[in-house]
């Protein structure tokens, strides 16, 4: 099992910012918090030392482990969405 399938189980909610440079990925225990603007870049939190990489896009963040996996999470009708790529 990778990484993103694992961590895919572990997530509960996803907030973002209204300007899209914020987001926190609330886990089963704990969050990580996740920052992209034009000062700062950095990952905290609850598996942040897991993370190889993220990004932030309108609407959801992508989360990028070490052992290649990707997990993207983004509402939908009001709804969390997962996927995981390998």
């Amino acid at each position: 099992m990778s990484e993103a399938e694992v961590w895919a189980r572990r997530v509960r909610r996803l907030a973002l910012n209204r300007q899209g440079t914020e987001a926190q990925v609330w886990l089963e225990e704990g969050f990580l918090y996740l920052r992209q603007d034009g000062h700062a870049r950095f990952a905290q939190g609850e598996g942040a030392e897991g993370l190889m990489g993220f990004a932030l896009f309108g609407g959801g963040v992508e989360l990028a482990f070490r052992d290649g996996s990707r997990l993207r999470l983004f509402f939908r009708l009001g709804r969390l969405r997962r996927l995981h790529f390998s």
